[in-house]
């Protein structure tokens, strides 16, 4: 009889390694592993000036709610464009390199994830050229999560004033599920924050909320710490807009707006962008993660 054990072993070896090299796609995945799997994704990308391949770090109906510009950057073909800019030769990020670290990171439903941590993106010469925090929400799906809502914004080196920002445009309006839950927990924001009520804005977050803002330093993890870390200015009055809203299923929603702060004193005026994460419970949206920056 001819042997064939050699063949068989051969072609054995093929399947296995064919099979090693398909995305292992679990129902449950581990929130760290999937986080860091994207994070390095999306810095390999970066650091190539890849902007087709950051791209598909996102889902089609992604938002990238960042410090500059000051308007959400909404859909596949507007985010390409964004990266297009961002790694072209008249950018001040032409030929940079980007660091991230995750500090946090967990799944809210079956396919819904959240991280937070801090960037920092260098020229040629490791000269820091812009760095701050991000939390955003990701979608897992085929083997791997992608960016549903990025919310990164820079650390201000300044605390400049909008001078072109007299007033926010109207929030937009909505039929879709529990987007009147959203819209009275950011009016109720603004009002806990223009009492300066920390204790009622505290209540607006879930127990085990994440707060990722310019106006504090570092990841604040907690609702108490959220109300024990709030500092308010005397005079200071803030407005917000909501300009984009979805549901996500699972009483899960995200929210994305702008935000304006006047001093009555100077007439001085900060403001920048924020996009968030709700839980949907009874009557009210309630934030798993608020993630601001200030736009410069």
């Amino acid at each position: 009889m001819k042997k064939t054990y050699p063949l068989l072993f051969s072609v054995l070896l093929v399947i296995s390694c064919s099979n090693n090299n398909k995305k292992k796609i679990v129902s449950s995945p581990d929130a760290k592993i999937v986080m860091a799997e994207s994070m390095q994704r999306f810095s390999n990308a970066w650091n190539q000036g890849n902007a087709a391949m950051v791209a598909k770090e996102f889902t089609n109906d992604a938002v990238r709610v960042i410090s500059n510009p000051l308007s959400p950057i909404e859909g596949e073909n507007a985010i390409l464009k964004s990266f297009e800019s961002t790694f072209s030769e008249e950018s001040n990020f032409y030929k940079s390199h980007i660091e991230t670290s995750v500090l946090e990171t967990r799944a809210v439903s079956d396919n819904i994830f959240l991280g937070t941590g801090i960037f920092k993106i260098l020229d040629e010469n490791d000269n820091v050229l812009e760095e701050g925090k991000w939390g955003n929400v990701f979608k897992y799906s085929n083997g791997e999560i992608k960016f549903l809502l990025e919310s990164a914004h820079r650390n201000p080196k300044v605390q400049s004033e909008i001078k072109n920002i007299t007033v926010l445009a109207s929030s937009i309006t909505s039929e879709e599920l529990h987007f009147d839950k959203v819209q009275k927990s950011v009016s109720n924001y603004m009002k806990n924050v223009n009492t300066q009520n920390a204790e009622g804005l505290s209540l607006l977050f879930t127990e085990n909320s994440i707060q990722s803002v310019s106006s504090k330093n570092g990841i604040i993890l907690g609702r108490k710490k959220i109300r024990d870390s709030e500092i308010f200015s005397e005079g200071q009055i803030l407005s917000a807009n909501i300009m984009g809203y979805k549901y996500l299923e699972n009483s899960i929603a995200i929210a994305y707006g702008k935000w304006l702060q006047i001093d009555q004193k100077t007439g001085a005026k900060t403001g920048g962008q924020w996009g968030n994460l709700f839980k949907i419970k009874g009557d009210k949206a309630l934030l798993i993660m608020e993630s601001a920056g200030v736009t410069e």
